[in-house]
């Protein structure tokens, strides 16, 4: 196929997702236009929409759905909340200090940008905005640190991103450690570096028991990310089956333990992460035709020679993926990027020779950082929905967390070895 192949698939895509229509359905519009207008067999259609979930690993996406429901129905987030504030709530901005802890802590457990968002910014922000903090700040740091999620382990983008790329999710999953606890620092520093200037509050220092108790009420549900990550690592299950593994403890934990649900309701959490991981589901089967047609036009190999018509240096090539991932995330979600864009640009990262692995983390990065980025950063919305605040007030607040986190992202593009050092131990 021609060049004028690509833009007769990629055109009706965007024109369609620009009106509003679903993802899945503006792909499966797109792919079908194309097949007509190439006259490529219908029955293939249907083949390759089966071949894009006709795999056990896709099992793990609605198991890490349903655990991060559970954990978040559990209680968890007051007990997070309660250990992070026994750590550093005694220092000044306490409740700012404790909102990044926590989203660092709650992460291991969801693996989600949204939910870390939504289940810290509905007790934090209304919390800080008591204690004097503006609302535009409490907001923008809510967002800025629910970015964490997805890079610290269990992690549903690059869960995604490594299903997607073919690549080891456990790898992967190894890999955002240190680039998680670098945002988490750099956000911290943040942090404390405008609440010394602003004077923000700070709450009494807590005793060592009051720590230890802490730490105690929330220990079973840090051991979430240990299981899945340490199960993995030591061979004992897979990807999927470790997703299984959190589903079961989550359920004994909220049971049991927290008694956060009943068993009545736990049908409501089974509908409710069936609807949420369905969507994903859906759009990996349309993207199984999309990619299909992508590989039959040689659209990888295009792509990787207009980046490489620029530069053959890895490096250079790698910014300008960076960039345009920037300008994605700042105008769509995540999700949509990644089934969309890691079969076109995973090529090209192989062609320059950028580790899979490494790339993956930085892709993941970059489309979180998007999400709190003007001009429409879905993290940005919600925490100021949460916050009940002008949009624009927290883009203004947000300007020094968005710093810190393009300067941890340049850290894990331009020097691999922060995101790969972790995976390479386990090898």
């Amino acid at each position: 196929m021609n060049f004028w192949a690509f833009p007769v698939l990629l055109l009706p895509l965007f024109g369609l997702m620009a009106l509003g229509f679903p993802v899945f359905i503006a792909m499966g519009i797109a792919c079908f236009i194309f097949v007509y207008v190439y006259d490529i067999p219908i029955f293939l259609m249907g083949m390759s929409y089966v071949r894009g979930v006709d795999s056990f690993t896709y099992l793990a996406i609605p198991f890490y759905f349903l655990a991060g429901d559970l954990m978040n129905r559990s209680g968890i987030t007051d007990r997070m909340l309660s250990f992070s504030t026994a750590l550093i709530g005694h220092i000044r901005g306490g409740l700012s200090h404790v909102n990044i802890l926590a989203s660092m802590v709650f992460s291991g457990v969801t693996g989600s940008a949204m939910a870390d968002t939504s289940a810290i910014g509905s007790v934090l922000i209304p919390a800080m905005k008591k204690e004097g903090y503006p609302a535009g700040y409490a907001a923008a740091i809510t967002a800025a640190s629910s970015t964490i999620g997805p890079i610290f382990p269990p992690s549903i983008p690059l869960l995604l991103f490594g299903l997607l790329a073919s690549t080891s999710i456990n790898d992967l999953f190894l890999a955002g450690m240190v680039p998680g606890l670098l945002m988490g620092v750099f956000l911290l520093v943040s942090s404390f570096m405008i609440s010394r200037h602003r004077n923000y509050p700070a709450h009494p220092r807590s005793s060592l028991g009051q720590v230890v108790r802490a730490f105690g009420h929330a220990f079973l549900a840090l051991l979430m990310p240990v299981i899945i990550v340490g199960g993995m690592t030591s061979g004992i299950v897979t990807p999927t089956e470790a997703g299984v593994v959190a589903v079961v403890y989550a359920i004994i934990l909220g049971l049991s333990v927290y008694k956060g649900f009943t068993l009545r309701q736990l049908p409501g959490i089974l509908v409710e992460s069936i609807l949420n991981s369905g969507t994903v589901l859906i759009i990996l089967a349309t993207i199984g035709l999309f990619s299909y047609l992508v590989a039959e036009m040689r659209a990888g190999e295009l792509i990787a020679n207009f980046f490489t018509t620029f530069s053959a240096n890895k490096w250079v090539v790698l910014t300008m993926i960076v960039a345009f991932l920037t300008l994605w995330g700042c105008l769509l979600d995540p999700v949509t990027a990644l089934v969309i864009l890691v079969p076109l640009l995973v090529p090209v990262a192989t062609k320059v020779g950028i580790d899979v692995t490494h790339f993956g983390v930085v892709v993941v990065l970059t489309l979180m950082i998007g999400g709190v980025t003007p001009p429409v950063g879905i993290l940005t919305f919600l925490g100021a929905s949460l916050a009940e605040c002008p949009y624009e007030e927290v883009v203004k607040e947000s300007v020094i967390f968005l710093v810190a986190l393009f300067i941890v992202l340049a850290a894990c593009m331009y020097f691999p070895d922060l995101v790969l050092w972790v995976p390479r131990r386990f090898q």
